[in-house]
């Protein structure tokens, strides 16, 4: 008689322990009874204070850092950041509303991906961790350090903490930021008006080249020398729009590109952009056969001979020019998309 009864009272307590690990898991996951509190994260964010922003997220590191001139770079890259990313990314902060307190149990950070972020890069793992925003003083104090987790299931809203606490909010939109390096630079390289383009010099791999000039921007087109077939005005068309607006995908660490990219036989050709100004932009393409037939390209200003030696020229103004462009692009390899190399090619 016993041994039934040992029975039934096993099944009924596995049972029953079910049922209220489901209704635990429910209620994590359906929509809050009690209204939200509507309680800042952040009363007030100051950013005169703000030194440095880290993200750690997806297995990689991004750490940007505030220039004494003004702007933001990305230290791992040595590379200029864009300004209107990270301003998108402080409004966003400053709007966090909290909502209910979901739970104080740090028994339950793994299962909300908000445990710490491990000190080994290689360690971090999706179904365990988010991602970590902290947001720095100069003398290395955090603003706010916040752990990002996973997203309700059902509804809107994404689970937080703030980093030394246990305690998970649910927020009512999620933060969503960029875990890439890449993602936060400045990505624009060229914006030269086609107005102002006086000359192309057009350089290819098969050691064939032309030219085509004009006297001013109302001027038609001329190929150097004169009696060679003349270029498609559409062609010109789409390398003056490309000029217009030129940017990159993936900046390369010099490190990152092997040798065998650098050597002349992956180079493409080149083309010298020529300005009425005296400036001259050159460009070199070489193909990126690692990464879906991408081209890298390589940039530097310089100042033609006939500029420098013209006393209408402002050559202050142009060497401050040239200085700032080099500096920023200068022993870089940026990634483009095939497309725009072609079309700065002049290639079908």
């Amino acid at each position: 008689m016993l041994k039934p009864l040992l029975i039934i009272t096993t099944i009924l307590f596995f049972i029953g322990a079910g049922l209220y690990y489901f209704h635990e898991s429910s209620n994590f996951n359906k929509s809050p009874k009690l209204a939200q509190s509507n309680q800042k994260l952040l009363k007030e964010l100051n950013t005169k204070s703000l030194d440095r922003i880290k993200i750690f997220g997806n297995g990689s590191r991004v750490d940007l850092v505030q220039l004494q001139g003004g702007g933001w770079k990305e230290q791992s890259l040595n590379y200029e950041a864009d300004i209107l990313s990270i301003q998108d990314l402080l409004v966003n902060l400053s709007k966090i509303s909290l909502g209910d307190l979901v739970t104080d149990n740090p028994d339950y950070h793994e299962r909300f991906q908000l445990l710490d972020p491990p000190d080994n890069i290689d360690l971090w793992e999706k179904e365990r961790h988010g991602f970590a925003l902290n947001l720095l003083r100069g003398d290395g104090t955090s603003i706010v350090y916040l752990l990002l987790g996973k997203e309700r299931i059902n509804g809107p809203g994404q689970y937080i903490r703030q980093a030394g606490s246990d305690k998970i909010y649910l927020i009512p939109e999620p933060l969503l930021i960029y875990s890439e390096a890449d993602d936060w630079l400045r990505k624009d390289l060229l914006a030269l008006e086609s107005k102002h383009i006086q000359r192309l010099d057009l350089q290819k791999v098969d050691n064939s080249s032309f030219s085509i000039s004009r006297v001013d921007d109302k001027s038609d087109w001329v190929n150097e020398p004169e009696n060679s077939e003349l270029i498609e005005k559409s062609k010109i068309n789409r390398a003056l729009s490309r000029l217009e607006d030129l940017t990159f995908s993936k900046l390369y660490k010099n490190n990152e590109v092997t040798q065998e990219l650098t050597e002349q036989n992956y180079k493409e050709g080149s083309l010298s952009v020529t300005l009425f100004d005296g400036s001259v932009y050159s460009l070199i393409f070489k193909k990126n056969v690692s990464v879906d037939e991408n081209y890298l390209l390589s940039l530097r200003m310089g100042i033609s001979l006939e500029a420098s030696g013209n006393p209408d020229t402002n050559d202050s103004k142009l060497r401050k020019e040239m200085e700032e462009f080099n500096q920023r692009v200068n022993s870089r390899l940026f990634e483009i998309s095939s497309w725009e190399a072609k079309e700065l090619l002049f290639s079908d």
